[in-house]
């Protein structure tokens, strides 16, 4: 399968990054956010370990969880059954959600150990993701959560042969996953965490070792194909709603428009531009306590105020508070309103999922 290798040819297949996008990133927590990580009670957080290995694995349990202790430093309790503890300074990304809510807030920085379990992340961006991949995947629906709770109970999906795919409750989980974070960097060592989500199965087992993951219209950022052109050591990490199991992957992706894949990806009759190609080194089924603990498919656990953030204020207030020179981003914080951006948000969702 034709592996895309340079910036050039990404950029061609799946587009330039946009303008817009990127102006929504903040370079420290603004009051937005403090609302934001107060509301939230899970995280995703992707990392390289002290062995180099890439992980993304759940944290918190409970709102509030995550603690900013100053507008570009927060703190949170790491798994005590982690193994080994993240590269001290190394580049991390959080990913915060709140159930109900369909937008997330990433925030990238660099992670140090702290006292008593905790963890310090130095933060260099934040911004808001948008709702597609929530959208996509059915979240946080009723319907699917008991789809999915039935669905728990069947066979533990196809043959794919020998590999670390094949491990117990691996495939079984794949095949019922219409979510997933994805864990990255860059050359320089900075990380993200990126959602995706699409019908359940999206996760494509190619054999024992390999799987592809569609790319569909998200934010344009398309930070992790940026990365693993760069740096191709990559962590996913599966989740199905309803459960408290996921399946954590460790191995080395490369970004591919094999047309074949791309054509067999089709949603609606739409195919991806693009699909992430992952060969799985690690994989394995496992509890996650932050999940549990968290209960986001627990309607008594919902939070009463989730009124308290205002996704289309936060938007734009973080595009006035970017300070990049030039005529364009000029021209897109002086545009920037409640009322426009948020009927552009509302088409861009009905109108162009896929």
């Amino acid at each position: 399968m034709r592996a895309i290798t340079s910036v050039r040819d990404l950029e061609s297949t799946v587009g330039r990054r946009l303008l817009p996008a990127l102006l929504k990133s903040i370079a420290e927590l603004d009051e937005h956010c403090r609302v934001f990580t107060e509301l939230s009670p899970i995280g995703f957080l992707g990392f390289a370990d002290a062995s180099g290995r890439s992980r993304a694995i759940s944290v918190g349990g409970h709102p509030g969880f995550v603690g900013i202790t100053s507008a570009t430093t927060i703190e949170l309790a790491l798994p005590s059954d982690l193994g080994d503890p993240p590269a001290s300074g190394g580049g991390a990304a959080l990913l915060l959600m709140i159930p109900g809510l369909r937008e997330t807030l990433r925030i990238n920085g660099r992670l140090t150990a702290g006292e008593g379990g905790k963890a310090i992340l130095d933060v260099e961006e934040a911004f808001l993701h948008c709702a597609k991949c929530v959208i996509r995947s059915r979240l946080w629906a009723p319907a699917d959560h008991e789809a999915a709770s039935h669905a728990s109970h069947a066979g533990d999906g196809p043959d794919v042969g020998e590999g670390p795919l094949a491990g117990a409750g691996v495939l079984g989980l794949l095949a019922r996953s219409p979510f997933a974070l994805i864990g990255s960097r860059d050359g320089s060592g900075a990380a993200d965490v990126s959602p995706k989500g699409d019908p359940p199965g999206f996760i494509r087992v190619l054999d024992g070792r390999t799987i592809a993951i569609p790319d569909r219209p998200g934010n344009r950022r398309t930070d992790t194909f940026h990365n693993v052109v760069e740096r191709p050591e990559v962590a996913v990490l599966a989740i199905v709603p309803g459960e408290d199991g996921a399946v954590e992957m460790s191995g080395t992706a490369a970004v591919t428009d094999d047309r074949d894949l791309l054509a067999s990806m089709r949603v609606k009759g739409k195919a991806p531009h693009a699909a992430l190609l992952v060969t799985v080194t690690r994989a394995a089924f496992v509890r996650q306590e932050a999940i549990a603990a968290a209960g986001l498919w627990d309607a008594a656990k919902a939070p009463a105020d989730l009124d308290r953030f205002n996704v289309k204020r936060a938007w734009v207030d973080h595009v006035k508070q970017i300070r990049q020179a030039g005529l364009s981003a000029a021209l897109v914080r002086k545009a920037a309103n409640e009322k426009v951006l948020g009927s552009g948000i509302d088409l861009d969702y009905k109108y162009k999922l896929y």
